[in-house]
């Protein structure tokens, strides 16, 4: 729990985007908070939510990783996880999910450690929210920490949990937790920041007007441009027509959580991302570009976020 005003006074909540590789911009853009304010995330907020790649930043933040952790791992990482080697990715690609998970494993292991990555949810301290859709039901799932929920608390792993959180359709296969198939949080919570207020408050934890929300999504698209550059249709290239609707979905429902939570919470919702520029637009158009050009965009794009608003009072109220 954070150090500051009781949840009395100042709830705060930090609400963590999906976005595949363009995380990348979520952990480099709160490291720079953790350099500038001479502090752990973990220390500041009372819940910390996650979606996807945002689940994992969550995650090693509730077990008080530094957000260098999580930036060096997905460098390391992510050029191997969304390798699309010709001898496995066309195989994997008619099968559907193109990546395994094998290396997302590792990269998981190396930011939350291995003993943090097999920890089960209900014996983590720190309140922790991660989003996942129950496949096989058809229905919504948050898995919570023993600090978040006490004896309601999830008892599987925080790999699993993180894994099915970040199983996006036509990326990963889904995710099997006992007898049930798991798929992406991002499908239903892309920005996790709805349910983390809502849960809030139906828990009695901070009423609604003590809540304070940082929003930090993936750099992801330029307001007012196209998602999608010519329509498909479903076809001989139908994998192409999922993924775009997926990608649609995700980027349509979060629009509208962002625009909603702001609306509830007025002033004291902040969100944060940054536009790419027109020339930057290339290297990080889809979830799993992860070369040395997104990497250096998506860093680029941290840094001006925290220009501009790194000593902002609005940020500053949370650290």
């Amino acid at each position: 729990m954070n150090e500051g005003p009781t949840a009395i006074d100042r709830y705060q909540i930090l609400a963590l985007s999906g976005g595949g590789f363009r995380g990348l911009f979520t952990g480099e853009y709160l490291r720079r908070c953790e350099e500038f304010y001479s502090l752990k995330i973990h220390e500041r907020f009372d819940l910390i939510a996650g979606t996807s790649i945002g689940a994992l930043l969550a995650a090693g933040f509730a077990l008080g990783r530094p957000a260098a952790d999580p930036c060096e791992a997905m460098i390391a990482y992510g050029p191997r996880i969304f390798a699309r080697s010709p001898m496995t990715f066309p195989r994997r690609l008619l099968r559907g999910s193109p990546y395994d998970t094998t290396i997302l494993e590792e990269a998981i292991e190396a930011v939350l450690t291995p003993d943090g990555a097999n920890m089960p949810l209900n014996e983590i301290d720190h309140p922790l929210m991660i989003t996942a859709v129950n496949y096989t039901q058809g229905s919504s799932t948050i898995f919570r920490s023993r600090g978040l929920a006490q004896s309601r608390a999830s008892d599987v792993r925080v790999k699993d949990a993180v894994l099915a959180s970040a199983a996006a359709p036509t990326f990963f296969p889904l995710r099997k937790l006992k007898t049930d198939q798991f798929a992406d949080g991002g499908l239903i919570a892309n920005a996790p920041d709805l349910l983390a207020i809502t849960d809030t408050i139906a828990a009695r934890r901070a009423p609604l007007d003590s809540i304070y929300l940082l929003s930090v999504g993936t750099a992801a698209r330029r307001k007012g441009a196209a998602l999608h550059e010519r329509p498909l249709s479903p076809s001989i290239l139908s994998w192409f027509f999922v993924r775009g609707l997926v990608q649609t979905i995700m980027s349509a429902q979060e629009d509208l959580t962002i625009k909603s939570a702001a609306q509830l919470l007025g002033e004291r919702h902040l969100r944060i991302d940054e536009e790419p520029a027109q020339q930057q637009v290339a290297a990080i158009a889809e979830l799993d570009y992860a070369t040395s050009r997104s990497i250096e965009t998506l860093i680029s794009l941290a840094s001006q976020a925290f220009e501009r608003t790194g000593r902002e009072r609005k940020l500053r109220a949370f650290f």
